[in-house]
């Protein structure tokens, strides 16, 4: 952020970065997989850690950027697809039919019942029948039963939070699907129910305990970097490398204006959430601390701020020769949004920029010449 920002773009474990999102881990979710939010179906609290101290809510925006996007390609499906099979040939209907009433469990049982118990039943059950289980808690995320889905998986939720038992040391007992299955319903994350998902039995311990992030591309311990602020202290589950500060959510967004980074302590904030939390106004020059105004983000961790004009310029310069003719309509609508209330005369005339571009571009004009058009605006800027 500012006019040294540029060095955001470096992703460097420093002050000056973009998420590490940008980073996913080896072998972790890509975003080519077929990403959607749970929370546009579920409570807004369904995706809050339990014991949370910050009350969160929705943007009003309903933005892409304040929401958590997993992946709900259901890849056994595929898998039977790719296998020339339908749902009438599959062989395990017949196992799954074949398992005894009395050796039976559902998802109630999983969330309510002992630990040992559930998994020493489990380790008599075919993988079908698990597999089956987990289908029906990923059905339950999607919400495409709409209410009755939403109530069965506050339900859910409800019985695992409130019991006392669930911890590392009872939890290292637990047979893999009914971990999985409890972590889902604990985060209301479908993404621990993926095939392809192949996190360790230790990690998923640590996610459920809040000790190690529950967004998967990231997955670092917490506190992360070892912070000590109020925020990282107080907050279960949350992750100041990925996360927002007001929402605690995170998403897979890089390299936009969507996402806003403290200069001074490295906290993320989505742009949506800081407009709507007032976190985004008219402040004195961070540079002179006296004078003219300028458009201030103040960071909620640390309450300090930062200018933002400069930080909107270098991302453009960086990032926007890379994005498609939707990318830069977005980016433009964002920094409009940004600087609309803006009254020193470099805001005014960037979101009058924006707002012509955004005109025009509507119009049909080419996404290349509206990206040149801005960065030679910025060129003109200092």
């Amino acid at each position: 952020m500012g006019t040294s920002s540029g060095s955001n773009i470096n992703h460097q474990h420093s002050s000056k970065m973009l998420p590490p999102r940008q980073q996913p881990r080896p072998g972790s979710l890509q975003t080519s997989l077929s990403l959607v939010s749970s929370e546009h179906r579920l409570s807004p609290d369904a995706q809050e850690p339990r014991s949370n101290s910050d009350n969160v809510h929705e943007s009003p925006t309903e933005s892409a950027s304040s929401q958590e996007t997993w992946p709900t390609a259901d890849a056994v499906t595929a898998k039977k697809m790719e296998n020339g099979k339908i749902e009438n040939d599959c062989p395990e209907q017949s196992v799954i039919r074949r398992v005894s009433s009395a050796d039976k469990i559902t998802l109630r049982d999983i969330a309510r019942e002992r630990v040992d118990v559930i998994s020493e039943k489990m380790h008599r059950l075919p993988d079908e029948f698990l597999d089956e289980l987990k289908n029906q808690l990923k059905a339950i995320l999607e919400g495409n039963g709409g209410s009755q889905n939403r109530e069965e998986f506050l339900i859910l939720q409800k019985l695992v939070q409130s019991r006392s038992d669930l911890t590392a040391k009872t939890l290292i007992r637990a047979h893999r699907a009914q971990l999985e299955i409890l972590v889902a319903i604990n985060t209301g994350i479908q993404a621990f129910l993926h095939p392809n998902i192949s996190l360790s039995q230790t990690s998923l311990i640590e996610v459920f305990v809040y000790k190690r992030c529950r967004n998967i591309a990231c997955q670092n311990q917490l506190p992360a970097d070892d912070c000590t602020c109020e925020l990282c202290a107080n907050r279960n589950g949350f992750c100041n490398l990925c996360m927002c500060v007001i929402c605690n959510k995170f998403d897979f967004e890089v390299n936009t204006c969507r996402w806003i980074g403290c200069d001074l302590c490295s906290h993320w904030t989505h742009t949506d959430c800081a407009i709507r939390d007032g976190q985004i106004c008219m402040g004195s020059s961070v540079k002179s601390g006296s004078g003219p105004t300028e458009m201030l983000f103040r960071c909620r961790a640390c309450n300090r701020t930062s200018e933002l004009f400069g930080w909107v310029k270098d991302v453009f310069q960086h990032c926007a020769p890379a994005w498609d003719r939707e990318a830069l309509m977005r980016e433009l609508d964002f920094v409009s949004r940004i600087f609309r209330g803006s009254d020193d005369p470099r805001g005014k005339k960037l979101f009058w920029k924006c707002e012509d571009l955004l005109e025009k571009m509507r119009g049909g004009q080419a996404e290349s010449t509206a990206c040149r058009s801005i960065l030679i605006f910025f060129q003109g800027t200092m």
